[in-house]
């Protein structure tokens, strides 16, 4: 009988894409994937090592799982992702219970770690960890497959990436140290993948990578962010395409003008600007300048006036005067952007700005990041309250609860990315379809982020009748 294998998966829906690779390795050679990580006779924990927070986490993880394991509640454990990479021989000598570490070039292992682990090969195991610090380093991550199996079943959304690595030199950031330079995947490769998942009902593609609006520019084919749209666009099955990790530079004319015209582009783009100030920016070896940023801001609303925008902004980065904070607390004003994510400044050992002097103290990150984000909940706010009384369409991602109101159920608006964004509950009299897209009444803000709605009737009565009948696509019963 196959073992059971439980996943952790720590850190970004970069690293989700990736678990489900191995997950999708797993099951295509029969072992079973639970859920339940207490039922599961092997852990596998794909950490992250970005910032100290992320590190901590994944040091407990593992800690949680040793635990489990000399407890005996665990046959094997195996550890994965950015933190093998970047710190593998110092968890190999904290970590003796772990009987294997995959770093992010060598995903496929996990394959024939498990199949040791079945069999009991120790031997194979410890040769393994032996080997630890001269692993071959797959130039280009040249192993990353064009498609992977990946286990059916309902899924509302699915991320895909489409690229490995990154060919910045931003001075804050220690990605490329762990992932390498930018390695595209083929077009065919990923069109198979969302073909595949839209056969298994998923509704929404998430293109995800390191830097998305760079994708293609490493291989000779002609690849392109703009191609790779045009191919996707024409699968049937897919309601929703959501663009995460677009780098400012590269958004030429002509991708603008593709999306702005795209019936399946979510109309969602999320672009992290990091900072607003030319002198941060500089320092940070961005290669947009604030004039660039606000040009392309403009040039999408204008093409796109119901674009949704995400950003991510940094605080406390070394030489950040108070004008240039001042200046970033402008740009959120001038901006309006629809979500924002922000976090302070992490003194990252290994990246250039390590050694930068002017290091800002924690007390004035801590102050300016909760100004920031003070700010940036009040324009929010208001953003909600403009949606308050509309009908937007929403995708049902799972339900909740039946209570005395009504079935609860969990979705989102276009504007709306799963895990990082703020949601739409639905209350409805009816059972909804998971994966669904229906009008919604929106009636209220619930909390600082969320929404209430209810399904619109009226609307998709026109829906109905306009699409000849086919009511029941949008996951409500005929005669509602």
């Amino acid at each position: 009988m196959r073992l059971s294998v439980g996943f952790v998966s720590l850190g970004c829906p970069k690293n989700l894409a990736d678990t489900e690779r191995m997950i999708g390795l797993l099951s295509g050679a029969g072992f079973t994937i639970t859920g339940d990580q207490s039922q599961a006779d092997v852990a596998v924990i794909n950490t992250c090592g970005f910032l100290e927070a992320a590190k901590n986490e994944s040091l407990s993880t593992i800690q949680e799982f040793v635990d489990s394991k000399k407890a005996g509640s665990l046959r094997g454990l195996i550890v994965a992702g950015c933190m093998t990479e970047r710190y593998l021989q110092l968890m190999a000598d904290k970590f003796p219970e772990v009987d294997a570490f995959i770093q992010v070039r060598d995903f496929s292992k996990i394959l024939e770690t498990m199949e040791s682990i079945q069999a009991g090969d120790a031997e194979t195991l410890r040769r393994r960890r032996a080997l630890i610090g001269e692993l071959s380093q797959l130039e280009g991550h040249s192993e990353l497959p064009d498609f992977e199996k990946r286990a059916p079943g309902i899924r509302p959304y699915a991320y895909v990436k489409i690229a490995e690595g990154c060919n910045r030199t931003c001075s804050f950031c220690i990605i490329p140290k762990l992932r390498g330079k930018l390695h595209s995947r083929s077009i065919q490769g990923i069109v198979d993948e969302v073909r595949q998942l839209a056969s298994f009902g998923t509704k929404e593609i998430i293109l995800i990578a390191q830097d998305l609006t760079s994708y293609g520019r490493d291989r000779d084919d002609s690849a392109s962010l703009l191609r790779l749209m045009e191919q996707i666009e024409s699968v049937e099955g897919i309601e929703w395409i959501r663009l995460n990790y677009n780098y400012p530079r590269f958004f030429s004319d002509d991708l603008i003008d593709f999306l702005a015209n795209s019936k399946r582009f979510s109309k969602y783009l999320d672009i992290p600007f990091q900072h607003s100030s030319d002198a941060v920016l500089k320092r940070m070896r961005r290669p947009e300048s604030a004039f660039e940023i606000r040009s392309l801001i403009e040039k999408l609303r204008a093409k796109m006036p119901d674009i949704s925008l995400r950003t991510t902004l940094m605080v406390g980065f070394p030489g950040e005067t108070e004008e240039d904070f001042q200046d970033l607390l402008s740009f959120l004003k001038w901006a309006k952007l629809e979500n924002v994510g922000a976090f302070k400044y992490c003194r990252e050992e290994g990246t250039p700005s390590y050694d930068l002097p002017d290091q800002i103290s924690e007390d004035v990150k801590d102050r300016r990041y909760a100004e920031l984000m003070g700010l940036q909940k009040k324009l929010q706010k208001k953003r909600l309250g403009e949606i308050v009384g509309s009908t937007r369409l929403v995708m049902v991602d799972s339900f909740m609860e039946t209570t005395k109101q009504g079935h609860i159920f969990r979705g989102r608006h276009s504007g709306q990315a799963p895990e990082i964004d703020g949601v739409c509950y639905i209350v409805s009299d009816e059972r909804l379809a998971v994966g669904s897209i229906i009008p919604v009444a929106i009636q209220k803000i619930i909390g600082d982020y969320d929404l209430l709605g209810v399904p619109n009737a009226e609307v998709a009565e026109l829906v109905h009748k306009s699409s000849g009948g086919a009511f029941v696509s949008y996951g409500l019963p005929s005669g509602r």
